[in-house]
C-alpha cells in the first residue's frame, strides 16, 4: 500500500519500540522506525490522534530518568518525539499510555522527568484511553493484578541494582525475570482467547473495539473487535484508523508497506 501526499487520518496507534535499548542487550527495529516516521512526515500524513500502546520507553534495563538528564539522552528523547509530534494534526489528542516496561514503579507510574517531558510535549498520560468507538490499553493489566505487580517490581529493582554494576547481568535478569516472575504470554488458540476475554472484561470493552500491545503478536480478532498492534521488535506494526475502519499494517521495507488486516465497525 501507499500512502496518499497530505492525508488526514483518524488515528495512528504504535507500541512496543522498546527505545533507548542497547542492540547488544536486546533487539530491536528503531532504524526501520525512524524510517516510518521520515517518510509519513515527508508525505506530510497527519492524525487528529495518536496513540502510543505502551511500552515506548524501555525503563526496565536502563534508567530513562537518568539519560534524560544527560544532553546526549535528551537528544535522543528529542529525536524520537519530534518526529511523531509531527504527525499530529493539531486538532486531536496525543496519547502515552503506560506498559509494563515504561515504569518499575509500584503505582505504574512514569518517572518524574519523564513525565514532565511528556506533559510538555502535550502528551496525555494515562494507563487507558477511551471514547465512544474504542479502548486503547498496553495489555499488562491481563497478567498483572496490583499485587503481582508489585512483587515483581521488587525483584526486578534488587536485579537492576546488581546489572547497574555488572552489565552483563541485564540480559540475565530479564530472563530470571520472565521465567520466574512474569507469567508467559499467551501462545495457543486457547491461551489467547482466555487472555484478550480476560482483558475485554477488565476494561468493560462491550461493543467498542479494544487495541492493545504487550505481547508483540500482531493480530485482529474480528469476532472480538480486539486489536494487538504488534511491535519494533520483531513485526514492525501499527494502526490506522480511518472512520470505523482500522488498519492493520506491515512495514515490509523501507517506504514499502503491506495491509495486514481491516477491521470495520
Amino acid at each position: 500500500m501507499k500512502f496518499r501526499r497530505g492525508r488526514l487520518y483518524d488515528a495512528f496507534f504504535i507500541s512496543d519500540i522498546h527505545y533507548l535499548l542497547n542492540k547488544k542487550i536486546k533487539s530491536h527495529k528503531h532504524k526501520e522506525l525512524f524510517q516510518l516516521l521520515d517518510h509519513l512526515n515527508k508525505k506530510e500524513v497527519r492524525f487528529d490522534n495518536l496513540y502510543l500502546v505502551g511500552d515506548i520507553i524501555e525503563n526496565w534495563f536502563f534508567s530513562a530518568d537518568r539519560r534524560l538528564q544527560r544532553v546526549k539522552g535528551k537528544k535522543r528523547f528529542n529525536k524520537l518525539f519530534e518526529r511523531l509530534d509531527r504527525l499530529a494534526s493539531g486538532n486531536g489528542k496525543k496519547y502515552y499510555i503506560v506498559g509494563n516496561h515504561d515504569t518499575t514503579s509500584y503505582l505504574m507510574r512514569l518517572t518524574p522527568k519523564v513525565e514532565h517531558y511528556l506533559i510538555e510535549r502535550g502528551w496525555i498520560i494515562c494507563e487507558k484511553a477511551e471514547n465512544e468507538t474504542l479502548i486503547a490499553i498496553h495489555g499488562h493489566q491481563g497478567q498483572y493484578n496490583k499485587f503481582t505487580w508489585m512483587g515483581s517490581i521488587l525483584v526486578l529493582r534488587v536485579l537492576h541494582v546488581f546489572a547497574s554494576a555488572f552489565p552483563a547481568m541485564f540480559k540475565f535478569s530479564e530472563n530470571f525475570y520472565h521465567k520466574h516472575l512474569n507469567r508467559q504470554d499467551p501462545s495457543t488458540v486457547e491461551e489467547t482467547l482466555h487472555y484478550y476475554q480476560k482483558l475485554s472484561k477488565l476494561t468493560h470493552q462491550d461493543k467498542k473495539v479494544l487495541i492493545s500491545g504487550h505481547t508483540h503478536d500482531f493480530l485482529c480478532i474480528p469476532k472480538m473487535n480486539i486489536i494487538n498492534t504488534g511491535d519494533w521488535v520483531k513485526s514492525n506494526s501499527f494502526v490506522i484508523q480511518d472512520g470505523k475502519k482500522f488498519s492493520g499494517i506491515r512495514m515490509t521495507a523501507r517506504k514499502e508497506f503491506k495491509k495486514e488486516f481491516v477491521l470495520h465497525v
